[in-house]
């Protein structure tokens, strides 16, 4: 119970049912709220309403200093991402270039040993018919090429330049005439 109120006890019965009946609370009304929004929008504490905040999204905004610094970052990231593909492209693409070199250089090697013994094999048979002339200018001339790739590769081995000087030599006597001496030159000037 409510303490006894001085003034409850200067009202009548009837005075004291109809504040009873009072309500203790009161909706305010529309127009009231409405004229509170509009003091608060212009005093600048309130932003005016848009059509689209009806359906209640909130929109967030970023100033435009970050939109670039995050524009910029995206660019870096993208440029960064495609060297680093590039480099290791690169990088594979080398290795597996080696890789083939080197396979293509075992099997050319392979593949001269196996041609060689053919050719020595081939040389054998032909030793046992000498009536073939034809047999032994393609033999000769196998050899002549055979040297000379050699002297390609590796331009110091004797052996190669020994032949390549060998046939050079007998090539030089082939084209002297039968009755010339050997220490002669002949020397034709124009």
């Amino acid at each position: 119970m409510r303490p006894p109120d001085p003034i409850d006890d200067e009202l009548t019965p009837e005075e004291r049912a109809a504040f009873a009946a009072l309500p203790r609370e009161r909706e305010p009304g529309r127009l009231l709220e409405e004229r509170i929004v509009r003091n608060l929008r212009d005093n600048g504490l309130l932003q005016a309403r848009r059509p689209d905040a009806v359906e209640a999204r909130r929109r967030i905004r970023f100033p435009a200093q970050w939109i670039a610094g995050a524009a910029a970052a995206c660019v870096a990231m993208f440029a960064s991402g495609l060297a680093v593909g590039q480099w290791m492209g690169a990088r594979t693409t080398e290795r597996v270039a080696n890789e083939m070199r080197q396979q293509s250089a075992q099997q050319s090697a392979a593949l001269v040993q196996q041609t060689g013994q053919a050719y020595v094999t081939a040389l054998s048979r032909l030793a046992a018919d000498t009536t073939n002339p034809q047999a032994k200018a393609a033999a000769v001339q196998a050899l002549r090429a055979a040297a000379d790739q050699v002297v390609r590769i590796a331009p110091d081995d004797p052996v190669a330049s020994g032949i390549l000087a060998g046939y050079d030599r007998a090539k030089a006597q082939a084209a002297q005439p039968q009755g010339a001496t050997q220490g002669k030159e002949r020397v034709v000037w124009f």
